[in-house]
């Protein structure tokens, strides 16, 4: 090779080494598209690319044994409770952190400066929080370090990977007349959650979670094994967390028979009935004071509640037994057993077998509020609206409490897939009616606050999303996107797979919202970093338009006909398929389904397609289906008619 030749090609080399970091430069500057991958955290051996656990994945875990009494004459409880806890993360540690959620009923609380007090979620101008009588770690008693909900305990000697610590608590509190509609007491009714101080969790993610209890955002908790003594009143029922371990001390020779015989059957069985409720026949003794035993098994919580009025109805659905309890008063809850192993067959028939032996529904003052294989439903209201309510709480039982995601993080990974799978429930118990959180319902409800002003981004964590907008940022917005999702871009059959199968992989597990973008693509084999980015990542509504039409004519000798061009805008940063509807010049309609692709160059696209008349109306999403801001820029010519 020539000399001359040899330095034109260094030259060349030189010019292009330093062109292309320049032009991926450029490039990684201008791909702002919303069809650019998601940013999400780089899979690892704990976590997957695929979404789902990596092989060296670990959780910490949190056994607990609770000796509770409830003091009816000054409304305190008092307990004394061991925390067996284990470290089965790969990092010595020094130290551990507890949640304290009773503290947020102490005067000047973060969370009573998030809530007016007279407010649903307020703390009614109640001086409550914890007090502590003890505390030890490792049979040393140790100086706690509260902050408000949350509560450090420096540990005696440094916790070793694979080790377990014990930690023992005595403590008391107040119950408050209204705990943030999440407990509380109304007249001899008493319901008892997040009333014991728990692990805080220690991952992978973030180390230590210690966001605060603010009223919102509950769970994030450690899975465990609680053994639970609950010491009442004699004259007092209780229903709880787990399966009752004592029932001969505690109940009635003829209450024993009778949960016998719904055990073997999906009729409902009174347990105790009517006529019995608050009377002397439905304890075996009305003096001094009784000790209840619940054991549960594989859960990160325990909530209970006490009456000496309760009702109690019991049936089985397919070895699972379904309480109620409530009192007299409670006119439209007499079917409640039924509406619970109604709903726990629908959920386990669709998306995963429930896994715990039984499900409590309860009724009081709590308007609607989930714990594991216990919840809380408001005593009044119609017979569908009692069953909507016990439907969507014991949807709980999937999530959070099966599949433990971060909610006072991600809300919408709480109560947006809970809202989502209640759609089927009742659609099926009343399916000549319309029922809350079926489809047609989100959807109102999404647009309706969404036309308020209230549209906010899902992925912000739910005590910084303001009041009025919760329902829609936690609730309406993200069920409505799977809807879309499943409906109008994947399909049911891929959608279905993919969403059980993110159930299997993370039950009992701690995923992320990564885990679960990566398990839908993985399942259904898209990339829809498209559509989360538009709904979860932005307030933006959905705004398609149709811009101007033409139709040209074609000349025989070319087949004839019309060359009909249809101009297309998506005029926010949300994209959806187009289902469009032409209308043609000799009465003929076609219906047409646009891909999300067609975005690809942006948010402007021309469809062209051949037809025998001139188009004279086009309408977008002519099924009124999608949750279009605007829909007058949805038609064109005759079909803002049709």
């Amino acid at each position: 090779m020539r000399p001359q030749a040899t330095s034109k090609i260094a030259a060349a080399l030189a010019a292009l080494a330093l062109a292309l970091p320049a032009a991926a430069a450029a490039q990684a500057r201008a791909d702002t598209s919303l069809f650019r991958p998601l940013e999400l955290a780089a899979p690892n051996e704990f976590r997957s690319a695929s979404g789902a656990p990596g092989p060296r994945y670990w959780q910490q875990r949190a056994d607990h044994s609770i000796a509770a009494a409830l003091d009816t004459a000054t409304h305190v409880v008092r307990g004394t409770e061991t925390i067996r806890y284990r470290n089965n993360s790969p990092e010595t540690l020094r130290f551990v952190w507890l949640q304290v959620d009773q503290n947020l009923y102490r005067p000047g609380s973060k969370g009573s400066f998030q809530n007016p007090s007279d407010s649903r979620w307020g703390a009614r101008d109640f001086a409550g929080g914890v007090t502590f009588s003890y505390v030890r770690a490792g049979g040393r008693t140790v100086q706690p370090h509260v902050d408000d909900t949350m509560m450090r305990l420096d540990l005696p000697r440094p916790l070793a990977p694979g080790e377990s610590v014990e930690l023992e608590l005595g403590w008391s509190f107040p119950v408050p007349e209204h705990g943030s509609d999440r407990m509380g007491r109304k007249g001899e009714l008493y319901e008892i959650a997040q009333w014991f101080p728990r692990m805080a969790v220690f991952d992978d993610v973030s180390g230590w979670n210690t966001d605060p209890y603010l009223g919102q955002g509950e769970f994030y908790r450690e899975y465990g094994d609680y053994d639970v003594a609950i010491t009442v009143p004699a004259g007092f029922v209780v229903a709880a967390t787990g399966v009752l371990q004592n029932p001969g001390e505690v109940l009635t020779a003829a209450q024993r028979e009778r949960l016998a015989r719904a055990a073997g059957t999906d009729e409902q069985v009174s347990i105790i009935t009517a006529d019995e409720a608050g009377t002397a026949a439905a304890r075996p003794r009305s003096t001094g004071t009784q000790t209840w035993r619940f054991r549960a098994e594989n859960v990160h919580d325990f909530a209970w509640a006490a009456s000496p009025r309760f009702r109690w109805d019991s049936e089985t659905w397919d070895g699972v037994r379904c309480h109620s309890f409530y009192e007299p008063e409670a006119e439209n809850w007499t079917t409640a057993a039924d509406m619970t192993c109604f709903s726990i067959k629908e959920f386990s028939t669709r998306w995963f077998r429930y896994p715990y032996p039984q499900a409590t529904s309860v009724a009081g003052p709590v308007g609607g509020m989930e714990y594991p294989m216990f919840v809380m439903v408001g005593s009044t209201g119609t017979e569908q609206s009692v069953f909507s309510t016990i439907a969507h709480e014991q949807g709980h039982e999937w999530f959070p409490m099966i599949v433990s995601s971060n909610e006072r993080r991600y809300a919408w990974m709480d109560e947006g897939f809970n809202t989502f799978i209640d759609h089927w429930t009742g659609s099926l118990r009343y399916p000549a009616e319309t029922v809350q959180y079926t489809k047609p319902q989100v959807r109102g409800a999404y647009e309706s606050l969404r036309d308020r002003g209230g549209d906010p981004v899902v992925m912000t964590p739910p005590d910084r999303i303001l009041r009025t907008s919760l329902g829609v940022g936690a609730y309406y917005k993200p069920a409505l996107a799977l809807h879309m999702l499943r409906d109008e871009v994947v399909g049911p059959a891929a959608f279905d797979a993919a969403f059980r199968e993110y159930v299997r992989r993370w039950a009992y597990k701690h995923p992320t919202p990564a885990d679960f973008f990566r398990t839908m693509h993985d399942v259904t084999g898209r990339d829809l970093s498209w559509f989360w980015r538009g709904w979860l990542y932005t307030a933006e509504p959905l705004d398609q338009a149709v811009t101007n039409v033409t139709s040209t004519a074609v000349a025989a000798e070319q087949g004839g006909g019309f060359n009909a061009t249809v101009e297309l805008a998506s005029l926010t940063p949300v994209a959806m398929p187009v289902r469009l509807r032409l209308v043609l010049g000799n009465g003929e309609t076609r219906d047409v389904e646009l891909p999300e692709s067609i975005w690809y160059g942006g948010m402007t696209y021309s469809y062209v397609t051949r037809v025998p008349a001139a188009v004279t109306g086009v309408l977008i999403d002519p099924a009124n289906t999608l949750p279009d801001r605007s829909r007058s820029n949805n038609a064109w010519g005759t079909s803002r008619t049709k």
